[in-house]
């Protein structure tokens, strides 16, 4: 009968083979903590992008849905925003949620595009309607909205043939770690005065 040598069955592991187990550990875990971190950090990102685009389209249908003699077209480029009256007269009357009243004022013509922006920055050439809003955390997410309404109604056609253009241009931004992101956006659609498109 061969029998087990006891002394070979009790033998631990040497220093050098903890130290590189250990190392080894620690060499995984640290790829795996920052992979969580950018998956935290990208997941974040998307909340955020997918909350703008929700709100964004939100606020569109709702002004798709206003009477067309209600939609107000947008001033001439250059008209005063400081005059008491301009907000008044150029506002439409969205809403946050079903009883919170949460108003969008046109900007004068002509409408601008992502490519004309240099985010952080608010053009001086448009009404800047500041939303806040809570995604994660109370008041975290702000977006600077920018609305025009243009006729469309092509020349030669008759009254029942009208149709403004909604254009509605945004910017936000995000923390990023230690950086701070802007995005910009937007989102455009005719309304016919018999809501067929």
């Amino acid at each position: 009968m061969v029998g087990l040598n006891p002394r070979r069955s009790r033998r631990g592991m040497t220093l050098v083979e903890v130290v590189t187990a250990t190392c080894v550990i620690a060499i995984v875990s640290t790829g795996l903590i920052a992979t969580s971190i950018l998956t935290r950090r990208l997941t974040e990102i998307a909340v955020y992008q997918s909350s703008v685009a929700s709100i964004m389209q939100g606020y569109l249908e709702q002004i798709k849905n206003m009477p067309y003699d209600l939609l107000p077209i947008s001033p001439a480029a250059g008209a005063n925003m400081a005059d008491a009256a301009y907000a008044t007269q150029y506002s439409l009357p969205t809403q946050k949620d079903d009883i919170t009243a949460d108003p969008l004022v046109l900007s004068p013509l002509s409408p601008l595009s992502p490519a004309n922006l240099s985010p952080p920055t608010v053009p001086s050439t448009v009404y800047d309607n500041v939303k806040v809003f809570d995604v994660n955390r109370a008041g975290d997410l702000s977006i600077h909205i920018w609305v025009w309404i243009e006729d469309r109604t092509p020349s030669g056609y008759g009254a029942t043939q009208q149709c403004k253009a909604i254009t509605l241009l945004y910017m936000w931004q995000i923390q990023d770690g230690s950086a701070t992101r802007s995005y910009t956006g937007v989102i455009k659609n005719l309304r016919s005065l018999v809501p067929t498109y």
